[in-house]
């Protein structure tokens, strides 16, 4: 069975990660002219915050 801590440290690591990606297409891409750019973006910038809200409950739980 899969420990409770390692859920948590991929979750965390999945979350900094589309963060910092999110973070990194903003500042660096052309999200105003490109809409490909953005949507992604956008994307990334949900999956971090789902990837908080599913952090904070994994740690409600511990």
């Amino acid at each position: 069975m899969i420990s409770l801590n390692l859920v948590l440290f991929a979750t965390i690591l999945l979350t900094a990660a589309s963060g910092l990606a999110a973070t990194c297409i903003v500042i660096f891409g052309d999200t105003q002219h490109n809409a490909g750019q953005k949507a992604v973006a956008e994307k990334f910038a949900q999956i971090a915050l789902i990837g908080a809200a599913a952090v904070a409950s994994l740690l409600t739980v511990s």
